[in-house]
């Protein structure tokens, strides 16, 4: 049962699993080993692509994509508070582990600290409530959703974090849409480094001054809106590549990501795309392919709006 209370002075620590190996038999099953997972700067693992989310409804059709994700071979799943799912998530999740017997340490799940809470002990109780609203004991990787702009507030969210993490209630902690300027100042005043920046990236927009700061603190790179929204996906260079590959252009845009070591997340409600996104990874593109997509793009071809931008 989650906690309805985290304080570091009354959290228990969590019991600490040893990550069991998928079965022969899922093997056959799941095309999750083709993404494959990822080792992050704090020793754990975690799967290259995941189920996104993003304004999918706190009910039915998402306990039903989350469902169809989890049977497909997807062991990510990605909310947040923002997103208003979490209980729908939790539900899914919870009601598939307990039907296919499968241990709980094996689905990765990712919430996120929404703007409104920043500082130490809201960061607590925003925490808290997420594990409330998903059912579980722990995350297996909790973020700051965007950096807030008071500094001071920001690092005081980010200490709650860590003491989280120390207390078992988050396995990794990380950040998402920070820029350069935020990842400095939190690396300069961190106990642990982020594990993660979730940000917008795709061959339109590669952001590469801020994947290159990333890479420098072993902080990985989890690429949202892969697919660009769907905006670029009558690109006649990614159409002329997914041609020669018999493959769809979403596809080609999910591989690119995933062949520069980043975390990709694609979100779908539909079962044959969320299949099809999976199939994503079991081919590699060619050198000079990648070359020519690595052509495309810029920094600043954003499609997430202007809360997402921040400075590189």
């Amino acid at each position: 049962m989650a906690p309805s209370a985290i304080t570091p002075e009354t959290s228990p620590e969590r019991r600490v699993y040893a990550k069991k190996s998928i079965n022969e038999d899922q093997r056959s099953r799941s095309n999750s080993i083709a993404a494959g997972t990822i080792k992050l700067n704090d020793g754990n693992e975690i799967p290259t692509v995941a189920l996104g989310v993003y304004k999918a409804p706190n009910g039915p059709e998402t306990e039903a994509a989350i469902t169809a994700a989890l049977d497909a071979g997807y062991r990510h799943i990605d909310s947040a508070a923002r997103y208003a799912n979490e209980e729908a998530c939790g539900r899914a999740i919870r009601r598939w582990l307990e039907k296919t017997g499968t241990p709980r340490e094996e689905v990765y799940v990712c919430s996120k600290l929404w703007d409104s809470d920043h500082g130490y002990e809201s960061t607590f109780n925003a925490l808290c409530l997420s594990l409330e609203k998903l059912g579980l004991d722990y995350l297996d990787l909790y973020l700051i959703h965007s950096p807030a702009e008071d500094e001071e507030k920001r690092l005081e969210s980010w200490r709650a974090l860590e003491t989280a993490k120390r207390l078992g209630k988050v396995r990794s902690i990380g950040v998402s849409n920070f820029g350069a300027s935020h990842i400095e100042s939190l690396v300069q005043n961190a106990r642990v480094i982020p594990a993660v920046n979730q940000v917008e990236v795709h061959p339109f927009c590669q952001r590469e001054p801020l994947v290159e700061l990333c890479a420098k603190y072993g902080i990985k790179i989890e690429a949202y809106s892969p697919l660009a929204r769907g905006n670029k996906l009558e690109d006649p260079t990614i159409g002329a590549i997914a041609a020669k590959y018999g493959r769809t252009p979403a596809q080609i845009l999910l591989n690119w990501n995933a062949s520069r070591g980043n975390v990709v997340l694609p979100k779908s409600l539909t079962p044959s795309r969320i299949q099809s996104n999976l199939e994503s990874f079991d081919f590699q593109l060619a050198q000079e392919d990648i070359d020519t997509i690595n052509a495309l793009g810029s920094s600043g071809n954003y499609v997430t709006g202007s809360m997402h931008k921040s400075d590189d």
